[in-house]
């Protein structure tokens, strides 16, 4: 007997083993038909050139031809732009306000009274010391358009003239 394992000895041989049977796993499937060298996709190809030629069913035909060479069983679906249906969101409620106190009536507060301007007097006299209005009363300046009785006075050389 030997100092080795009996189950080192095994290892070796099952590990082979399994490398052999995945090489030739390959072999023992049945190699896949390229459905595009296929008979039947040859046939669809035919019939969709005669349709195009003719103008007739050409989309049909085409869409069989594409099932068969492509191997779609079925027909692809145009995916939908909208990956999600929109978000609804509820309006908010308002309540009115429940009914409070009434508010008192407002009260209106009376205008104060008008402001009486007191008009400037109206010079009747003027010379070069200041004007002399028409209620007795002597002011100093001269106003800037002083009117006569027949138009606009000018003052010259310490006068003033009215027409």
């Amino acid at each position: 007997m030997s100092d080795k394992d009996a189950n080192a000895t095994m290892r070796f041989p099952a590990a082979t083993l399994g490398a052999l049977l995945l090489a030739l796993l390959p072999v023992a499937l049945p190699a896949q038909v390229d459905p595009l060298k296929s008979p039947a996709c040859a046939e669809a190809l035919t019939a969709l050139q005669q349709a195009r030629a003719q103008h007739e069913g050409a989309e049909a035909a085409r869409a069989r031809a594409a099932s068969i060479c492509l191997g779609s069983p079925e027909l692809p679906t145009r995916p939908s732009r909208v990956m999600q249906a929109p978000i609804a969101v509820p309006g908010p409620v308002i309540t009115p306000p429940t009914a409070s106190l009434p508010l008192p009536p407002l009260t209106t507060v009376p205008l104060p009274p008008p402001v009486a301007v007191q008009r400037p007097p109206t010079p009747a006299h003027c010379d070069g010391g200041g004007c002399w209005s028409d209620n007795g009363q002597h002011v100093q300046i001269l106003p800037p358009n002083l009117a006569g009785p027949n138009g606009q006075c000018v003052p010259h050389a310490g006068l003033v003239y009215c027409p």
